[in-house]
């Protein structure tokens, strides 16, 4: 039997009427046994859309998902458990520190599988990603709403670690009025962030640590890598500075020393 929309609209309108909760797995509506990945599009082509698309839709729906038909049943399954799907294709790191839920599998959590408005399919641009769980506020109901539709259990969020920020949430982390945003990494020239100090996945260093180095490719304490630049960088303008002074100064000489001897030129000439 050919399933039409109008048939998945119809199937999906008994099921909501009947308050029937299908299994996760199952499908909508039976497939064919021999559905191919085109056949995916007909109703999910939004999986395909959009600013940032995971490269593997391009590969196709069955590089990551199985479809299964037994009579009139249809399930959709993944070909490898939910928390090891992601690094059949993305080798896992061996780092000493992962960020658990890295650790754990669960990119999902960070990243849409799918596809996204913003840059590596995350859910969250910028820091608003690591803030909506790394962020100090105040809690009250048994699930934390996290990013679009991602929520986890008050008691998994009070155990990840928290810093608390100024109300910008620009200022005050790792101490006092240290910028975490809209501030200039002398060091690379882009717009300090989480992760210019921290990695989101994996360091050897406590706290993912970004491995820092200087101009010369030379390790250095993270720190150091910013802050030396900022000072290499005022010391550059001071003498920048120092030696525009320094020009300005000798011609100011020269023009007063041309006009002096112009006046005793013109002083010579008058005498009789």
């Amino acid at each position: 039997m050919k399933f039409t929309s109008k048939h998945v609209f119809f199937l999906l309108l008994l099921v909501v009427a009947w308050g029937l909760p299908a299994a996760a797995a199952e499908h909508p509506v039976p497939l064919p046994k021999d559905v191919q990945d085109k056949n995916c599009l007909e109703c999910h082509e939004d999986k395909t859309k959009g600013k940032v698309v995971h490269s593997a839709i391009q590969m196709g729906c069955s590089t990551c998902h199985t479809v299964k038909t037994e009579g009139e049943a249809t399930t959709v399954e993944l070909v490898a458990p939910k928390n090891e799907l992601c690094f059949t294709c993305h080798e896992k790191s061996k780092e000493q520190v992962l960020h658990k839920p890295y650790e754990q599998g669960q990119c999902t959590t960070c990243h849409d599988p799918h596809t996204s408005d913003f840059a590596k399919q995350t859910r969250a641009e910028g820091n608003q990603l690591c803030l909506a769980c790394h962020l100090d506020r105040r809690t009250t109901d048994a699930k934390v709403k996290l990013f679009g539709s991602q929520e986890i259990s008050d008691a998994e969020f009070q155990q990840i670690p928290k810093i608390s920020l100024d109300p910008s949430a620009k200022f005050g982390h790792p101490m006092g009025m240290h910028p975490v945003s809209d501030y200039a990494n002398r060091a690379t020239g882009e717009k300090i962030s989480c992760l210019t100090c921290h990695n989101q996945h994996a360091s050897p260093n406590e706290s993912l640590i970004q491995v820092a180095y200087d101009k010369n490719r030379k390790p250095v304490d993270m720190c150091d890598s910013c802050h030396l630049a900022r000072d290499n960088a005022a010391m550059t303008a001071a003498e920048a500075s120092i030696r525009k002074q320094e020009q300005e100064k000798q011609i100011q000489e020269r023009m007063q020393q041309a006009n002096k001897n112009k006046k005793d030129k013109k002083k010579g000439s008058d005498q009789p």
